[in-house]
């Protein structure tokens, strides 16, 4: 009888664990055999070439793999398409300052030659359309047109050329330049105009903080949104988490189809991921008031309007719940003025439509047409009447 077996049998059911035991000190000695024998193989690697060390299997498998092309993302087809038609716009003020020969002169602040100099405002982002016109902010030009300066634009290409100033409406936030070229110049293909919806992905291509044809990607966070900053009351902005930076104005917000649909304009500093642009729309319909007029043509009646608060309404013998808008001010020889209007009368409709505060009031009056004449349903003392005005001109 061996000594396992003599083993076994004294120790009766305390044999599993020695089998156990058996089996796990043969585990190691396979294991010391295999560390032995990738010893022998490391030993033998050091003095072969690198390429006989690399395992075949995985050689077969990277051959294998099928080749990825990232020129097939949706995002990337986007960009592809209308990168090439966004430009920078480096721009300067004309700066005018006199100069003193004589030190009395210059103590007293009279006398002198006056002299002028270009003086760098910054940069901004542009997309060109048909024709050879660049649609941007007027905030990005605006130092430049209203002095004189210069406009510099930069193709995707490396092709730079300077422009001139079509016009540009502080209002809506929206110039037009044309550029001092004869060359075929990429062109951006439009969006439909009243296509987009929250959670839609889109892109903003421009040239945030100097560093040219910068991507960012995001979605529509919502529509319609008002916003006043910088004396500007902005209306019907698109929203977006599409990162937005000082230098990405005037740049294009395109769609994964690689349309325009917005004019990346401004970002709320005091938050994160919040950023606005002007939809494609309201842009294009500037931009065509400026290419025939030079200036946006602006319906006016020629009155300031007002909120009408409570405490202003109690203050009147209004009703209670009366909405409108006060007349705070007529200008002499306006069509207000003619009309009879006078301060402090409150006008509750425009053309049959209901006015309940200053911005609804100016919607009605920026759909009417130059020329016209409307009606307005004006209270005074109590009184309800219906006054009849011309349309004019808003100055500029």
């Amino acid at each position: 009888m061996s000594f396992r077996e003599r083993l076994q049998q004294k120790l009766g059911r305390k044999a599993g664990p020695v089998l156990w035991l058996s089996t796990l000190l043969a585990g190691a000695g396979i294991g010391a055999c295999a560390v032995t024998a990738g010893q022998q193989r490391g030993a033998a690697s050091n003095a072969a070439p690198a390429s006989a060390a690399v395992d075949p299997f995985f050689s077969r498998a990277a051959t294998a793999a099928p080749a990825y092309a990232p020129g097939g993302e949706p995002i990337v087809k986007a960009v592809q398409k209308a990168a090439p038609a966004v430009v920078s716009i480096d721009t300067t003020a004309r700066q005018v300052y006199r100069v003193f020969d004589d030190p009395f002169e210059a103590m007293t602040g009279r006398g002198g030659r006056v002299e002028s100099r270009q003086v760098p405002t910054g940069a901004g982002s542009g997309v060109i359309l048909s024709g050879g016109y660049v649609l941007t902010n007027q905030h990005v030009v605006g130092d430049a047109v209203n002095t004189g300066g210069t406009l510099r634009v930069s193709l995707a290409d490396g092709r730079a050329f300077d422009a001139t100033p079509v016009g540009a409406d502080f209002r809506t936030d929206i110039a037009l330049l044309k550029l001092k070229t004869t060359e075929t110049v990429p062109v951006m293909p439009l969006g439909a105009q009243d296509a987009l919806v929250p959670g839609q992905t889109v892109i903003a291509i421009g040239n945030p903080v100097g560093l040219s044809a910068s991507v960012s990607a995001g979605v529509v966070s919502a529509l319609g949104r008002p916003l006043t900053m910088e004396g500007r009351a902005y209306e019907n902005l698109i929203q977006t988490d599409t990162a937005i930076n000082p230098g990405n104005s005037g740049g294009a917000l395109i769609d994964l189809a690689g349309n325009l649909v917005g004019i990346n304009t401004l970002v709320r500093s005091d938050a994160q991921n919040i950023g606005f642009a002007i939809p494609i729309k309201t842009a294009l319909r500037i931009a065509d008031t400026l290419k025939r007029y030079g200036r946006v043509r602006r319906p006016d009646l020629g009155m300031v309007p007002a909120e009408l608060s409570p405490r202003l309404a109690r203050y009147l013998g209004l009703e209670r719940g009366t909405r409108g808008v006060v007349v705070a001010a007529v200008y002499r020889g306006s069509p207000a003025a003619e009309a009879g209007l006078r301060r402090l009368d409150v006008v509750t409709a425009v053309g049959g439509v209901p006015v309940v505060d200053e911005a609804s009031f100016q919607r009605a009056v920026e759909q009417l047409s130059l020329g016209q004449t409307t009606t307005l349903t004006v209270l005074r003392e109590g009184e309800r009447s219906q006054v009849r005005v011309g349309v004019a001109e808003a100055p500029q």
